[in-house]
């Protein structure tokens, strides 16, 4: 049995438990850095002046680029550069994503989101008339036209789909004269596992991909007109769907050892961890890491002939690419370049048909540290040269997420304040590959707040100024590593975090993030995480550094208790920990003059106290 949890109540966001601490907190924290939060915000704003495109979607004509600025955009990019505005959003929604729908060249799915919540709604928006031809309310993905059919993915959280069974879960859907209908899933699909689904070339059937978590995966081929699905591989490593060559299945496996391209029958082992993949006729796009960085190459399916691709970053990150007749369109982001998208002819030659703004004199450097272990671990280094004021680290470490080169205007701006900003590699991301993300996930946890320790260590030793910054599974990482050495720490933040590790898998969607993390139900699994767990771990006599959670109550993948309850236990506790809660943001992000306000308090934050 649990203990009783005197904080529970705040995980009701309706009560008045919950409005009374974040208007205290809110309050308290603009009294002590509002002035400081105005000024860099006149800053920050200017940086969302400049939209960044966050998707892409290579269709008939040109590129569908989704842009993200004072007001979110989706235009059509020409292949000489210039653009047409598709579509804008109404003022409090934000568009999360924008994705070619397959079986077409001229259809696109649009996904907006209500103050950054994932349940929103998707449009299919006709690029060549600029008709919406549905607008469809929920969680929504992977969409094909099949014929007049529309095929797609839905997600159920709130309620049990109409086949029965656990939530949160997902059901391979059909709109038909406007109607939908569960096409498969029942008793194939499970309480807290997800789906992905890739249609044959001439759309009678898919592969689809069940995954248990991040790293367990059953394959099946689908028919779409019958619904009969047929199992065609199980085991204990992810497998995303490719496409199809012919009649013959393409997926990758993601194994330990190494990755693996598997064709049909044929299976080609992979010499570097893949982290994006587009497929276009018998070509296959692979954005590899490489000293946590990408590297972009083409391999043909049918000689397994490789190709080398030039971008125009040294260190780069691909957001987002899309494979169509022969092309693609590959987005990159670095740390000196907010985007550049890039298409991508047969013959293989690159041209840049947009790019945003740089952030020029900043310098990027490889670091790597010892961790207690002895294992090593990489690191990136960003300055501008100036006197430093501190050190900023951030990490993420967890669900085989790499921390790879991109652009943050937050970023951006904390270099131009004089900080010394380092990215690190933690365990439990796949910068290494699959071995690397489990040997931070479960009972090897530790691994990756070590980790984070070993460069806080470094810096503290040099005589500078420390903080900790993370987000979401990041946050479990600052949050369990500054509990555990405060004394290595001058500030923290900790945003929208994962911090009570005993209810996790209680709040939202928390029971995806079973197989990461473990089963709190399971006592040998409980006792581990207790080891940890954030909100539990907090000692009156081990004092925390000046430390800024914050979240948003329109998170619906991570609860905003998590936050409020270990705001308000390390102040009973005695700690300095503030609390902001902003009501017009969720996990899928915040209009971006709002994020650009969440960053200002960030700075303001640091500036104080550190």
């Amino acid at each position: 049995m649990f203990a009783f949890d005197p904080l529970a109540c705040y995980e009701d966001l309706s009560s008045t438990y919950v409005r009374e601490a974040v208007d205290f907190f809110n309050r308290e924290l603009d009294d002590v850095i509002g002035e400081g939060v105005k000024r860099h915000y006149d800053v920050l704003i200017k940086y969302v002046e400049h939209p960044r495109v966050t998707s892409v979607a290579l269709v008939e004509g040109g590129v569908v680029a989704l842009y993200r600025g004072l007001r979110d955009e989706v235009k059509l990019v020409w292949n000489g550069g210039e653009k047409v505005i598709l579509y804008r959003p109404p003022e409090d929604h934000i568009i999360t994503w924008v994705k070619r729908v397959e079986g077409s060249e001229r259809l696109v799915a649009i996904n907006l989101s209500p103050r950054g919540s994932d349940e929103g709604k998707v449009l299919i928006f006709n690029v060549k008339s600029g008709e919406t031809l549905y607008s469809l309310e929920g969680i929504l993905s992977d969409f094909t036209l099949v014929g007049d059919t529309l095929v797609y993915v839905r997600t159920y959280r709130r309620s049990p789909p109409p086949d029965g069974g656990p939530t949160p879960t997902d059901r391979v859907v059909v709109l038909e004269g406007g109607s939908e209908r569960i096409l498969w899933g029942h008793g194939f699909i499970g309480g807290g596992e997800s789906v992905s689904v890739k249609a044959s070339p001439g759309l009678m059937r898919a592969l689809v991909s069940v995954y248990r978590g991040w790293s367990r995966t059953r394959l099946y081929t689908l028919d779409f007109k019958s619904g009969v699905g047929e199992l065609l591989e199980a085991g204990d490593y992810r497998a995303d769907p490719v496409g199809w060559s012919g009649d013959k299945p393409v997926y990758i496996r993601f194994k330990p050892g190494a990755d693996e391209l598997v064709v049909g029958d044929s299976v080609f082992s992979l010499s570097k961890p893949v982290d994006k993949f587009a497929f276009s006729g018998d070509k296959l796009l692979l954005a590899e890491t490489v000293g946590a960085k990408h590297r972009v190459k083409t391999l043909d399916i049918k000689t397994m002939e490789e190709g080398g691709l030039e971008l125009p970053e040294a260190y780069y990150t691909v957001l987002d690419v899309d494979g169509y007749n022969g092309s693609f369109a590959i987005l990159v982001t670095g740390f000196t370049v907010q985007y550049s998208v890039n298409l991508v002819e047969g013959d293989g030659r690159v041209k840049v048909v947009d790019e945003g703004v740089k952030a020029e004199g900043v310098r990027v450097s490889d670091i790597w540290v010892q961790s207690s272990d002895g294992v090593r671990v990489h690191g990136f280094l960003l300055s501008k040269g100036l006197s430093p004021r501190g050190v900023i680290i951030y990490g993420y470490g967890g669900f085989g997420i790499s921390q790879t080169p991109r652009y943050l205007a937050s970023f951006h701006h904390l270099l131009n304040m004089g900080y010394i900003i380092v990215v690190a590699n933690l365990r439990g991301g796949r910068e290494e590959g699959e071995e690397w993300h489990r040997m931070g996930m479960l009972k090897n946890k530790w691994n990756t707040f070590k980790d984070l320790e070993a460069f806080a260590r470094l810096f503290k030793s040099m005589g500078l100024k420390v903080a900790a910054f993370g987000i979401s599974n990041g946050g479990l990482t600052v949050g369990a590593t500054v509990v555990k050495w405060p004394e290595l720490f001058d500030a923290a933040i900790i945003g929208y975090p994962v911090l009570d590790m005993m209810r996790f898998h209680k709040l939202y969607v928390g029971k995806y993030w079973v197989p990461e993390y473990g089963d709190p139900e399971d006592p040998e699994m409980r006792d581990y995480m207790l080891t940890y767990s954030p909100y539990h771990n907090m000692r009156a006599d081990k004092k925390m550094p000046s430390t800024l959670v914050y979240t948003g109550l329109h998170d619906d993948r991570v609860h905003p208790a998590h936050a409020i309850k270990f705001a308000l236990k390390a102040r009973m506790l005695g700690h300095p920990v503030y609390l902001r809660v902003e009501t017009r943001s969720g996990h899928a992000g915040a209009p971006m003059a709002i994020a650009a306000l969440e960053a200002a308090y960030i700075s303001a934050f640091l500036e104080k106290f550190m």
